[in-house]
């Protein structure tokens, strides 16, 4: 069992401050809640001997999306400072409102991964993702921002990520996803205002919400264990991960028509044919009201797990234009092979 060390408290994150080789508590005062005390983000910071890059690591900025604590947890438990070059600063709760109302948003019903980087006057929760934002996120030199499904939904093990982006493209590419999504930085994400600041990001979306899914979160950690040899913060050898990947030039979800009980079929990362069935809706009386299918090939990213279906229900999340790429097409792919 650890120590249990003492916790600073910070009005602000100067990485100066903390004394190097050494593994650091901390909370860090955002915005004021109703009782006129401060909402308080934990940090855990592993500082390193040796000079390095800043690289941070954040869960729950949706508040019931908890794989990534765990994740958070067993890497602390595999870093030695001692052996450190640079500083992790890991964030298991960016949300705190979401997570202690077990909910995905904010405690006035926002979705904070839609109003990055907040703003200085407005609502609550724009408040706190100013202050979240300014005065944790922009010291950092790389992100991966770690998320799962939504309530009701399971997700495979993939990754959002601007291929296009030579940093951005390497970040995805270190990790150890079933599936990438060429995705673009949609504006008001965390990923979408850490890009612009030029702060290279990725979001790793870590099967389901609401639980611990520990073959996820190892294979998660090996990703960022395997970032960290990349970018010579710890020594290793960089596993090259690129071809186990399926690529996705874009996704989206395919809707119900009607409303029911819905029995979703296809497995998580299987591959499916247009005009394939992929569920069926039935009424109360277990009679089916309709059969959903497939409008084009790919391979499922998510899906619905919730029978209670109302019409206009997310029932599969489809990657289409699928490229599974041999080793030599990758562009960048040899600096993967270094140790």
């Amino acid at each position: 069992m650890n120590n249990i060390v003492t916790i600073k408290m910070k009005e602000d994150l100067d990485l100066d401050e903390f004394d190097p080789g050494e593994v650091h508590r901390v909370l860090v005062d955002l915005t004021y809640n109703s009782l006129g005390v401060a909402w308080r983000v934990p940090l855990i910071i592993v500082k390193g001997i040796k000079e390095g890059p800043v690289l941070g690591v954040n869960a729950a900025l949706h508040g019931d999306e908890l794989n990534g604590i765990s994740t958070i947890f067993k890497l602390i438990e595999n870093i030695d400072p001692q052996k450190l070059s640079g500083t992790l600063v890991l964030i298991p709760i960016s949300n705190v409102p979401g997570y202690l109302a077990k909910m995905r948003h904010f405690s006035d019903n926002v979705d904070l991964n839609r109003i990055m980087p907040g703003k200085t006057n407005g609502s609550t929760s724009n408040l706190y993702a100013y202050s979240f934002t300014s005065k944790i996120i922009s010291k950092f030199d790389y992100l991966l921002d770690l998320h799962t499904a939504s309530h009701g939904r399971v997700n495979s093990l993939y990754i959002r990520a601007d291929l296009e982006n030579e940093d951005t493209r390497t970040l995805a590419y270190l990790q150890n996803p079933q599936i990438i999504v060429k995705k673009f930085d949609e504006e008001g994400t965390l990923r979408g205002w850490a890009n612009d600041q030029g702060i290279p990001c990725i979001t790793i979306e870590i099967g389901n919400p609401s639980a611990f899914q520990h073959s996820l979160i190892d294979e998660t950690l090996e990703g960022i264990i395997n970032t960290m040899v990349h970018y010579e913060m710890i020594k290793g050898e960089v596993k090259d991960m690129v071809t186990a990947a399926t690529v996705c030039d874009r996704s989206y979800w395919i809707y119900s028509k009607k409303g029911g009980i819905v029995d979703v079929l296809p497995s998580l990362a299987d591959k499916v044919k247009k005009g394939e069935l992929i569920a069926h809706v039935y009424d109360v009386f277990g009679q089916i009201q309709e059969e959903v299918f497939a409008d084009k090939n790919g391979v499922v990213i998510g899906k619905n797990i919730n029978p209670s279906c109302d019409a206009g229900s997310r029932i599969l999340h489809l990657g289409v234009n699928l490229i599974e790429p041999e080793p030599e097409d990758i562009p960048g792919h040899d600096e993967f092979q270094e140790g």
